[in-house]
C-alpha cells in the first residue's frame, strides 16, 4: 500500500476540510473554497466535487490544492497535522505510476485555474463593455430630444431600445447573479453579447452621425 492510500484509509475529503476551517452543513454541502462561491456548490465527505467550478478529488488532493502543494507533500502535510500512523520510510522516491497519476492532477488543476482565470477576465471586460452600452444609449436619448420623428422612430433607434433590457439583465447577472448563471452566460451567450454589443455601437453611430445637422 503506498503513502497515499494510506492516507486516504485515515482520512475523509471532509473531515480533512472542516480541520482547515472549511464550514460543511449537516447535509454534506458547503461554499467551495476554491472560486467565489456564496452558496454552497460543494458536495463534499469521502471526496469533494464543487458543481460550481468543477474541481474534485480526495482528501489529499484538497489539501494540495488548497495550499499549492504537490499531491506527495500534501500527503506528508496531512500525516503530520493529524498525526497518522503512516510509515514514511521508503516513499520518497514515487513509483512511475504515482509519479504519472501527480503530473495529470497537476496538468488539470493547471487547466481548470487557466478556464477559471479566462472565464473572470471575460466577465470584469463584459461588465466594462456592457456598462458603455448603456451610457450610449443615454447619449442617443438626450441627442434626438426635440428631433424630427423620422428620426426618432428609425430602425437603429428601435434595435437600441430593443437591446437595453437585454443589456440591463446581463448586468444584473455579471453583478450580482450566481456563479452558475455567470457561467451559464459566458458558455451559452457570449457571441450574442458579442453581436449586440456591435449592434448598439453602429446603431448610435448612425444615429448621431447621420442626423446632426438635423433640426
Amino acid at each position: 500500500m503506498n503513502i497515499f492510500s494510506e492516507v486516504k484509509e485515515h482520512l475523509t475529503a471532509r473531515k480533512t476540510a472542516e480541520y482547515y476551517g472549511l464550514k460543511v452543513r449537516s447535509n454534506g454541502t458547503a461554499c467551495c473554497p476554491f472560486h467565489d462561491d456564496k452558496h454552497p456548490s460543494m458536495k463534499i465527505d469521502k471526496n469533494y466535487h464543487c458543481f460550481a467550478c468543477g474541481v474534485g478529488g480526495d482528501a489529499v488532493d484538497y489539501v494540495s490544492r488548497m495550499y499549492g502543494l504537490s499531491q506527495y507533500d500534501a500527503a506528508l502535510k496531512l500525516i503530520e497535522d493529524f498525526s497518522l500512523p503512516v510509515d514514511t520510510r521508503g516513499n520518497t522516491e514515487l513509483g512511475v505510476q504515482e509519479k504519472e497519476r501527480i503530473r495529470r492532477e497537476k496538468a488539470e488543476r493547471e487547466r481548470v485555474i487557466h478556464i477559471r482565470k479566462r472565464f473572470e477576465k471575460w466577465c470584469n471586460r463584459t461588465v466594462d463593455i456592457l456598462k458603455n452600452c448603456i451610457l450610449e444609449i443615454d447619449s442617443v436619448n438626450r441627442f434626438l430630444i426635440g428631433k424630427p420623428p423620422d428620426i426618432i422612430f428609425s430602425e437603429d433607434y428601435a434595435q437600441m431600445l430593443h437591446a437595453e433590457p437585454v443589456i440591463n439583465y446581463w448586468l444584473d447577472i455579471l453583478c450580482m447573479g450566481e456563479t452558475a448563471d455567470k457561467q451559464e452566460l459566458f458558455i451559452r451567450n457570449r457571441k450574442e453579447v458579442e453581436k449586440l454589443v456591435q449592434r448598439v455601437r453602429s446603431s448610435g453611430k448612425r444615429i448621431m452621425g447621420e442626423n446632426r445637422g438635423s433640426a
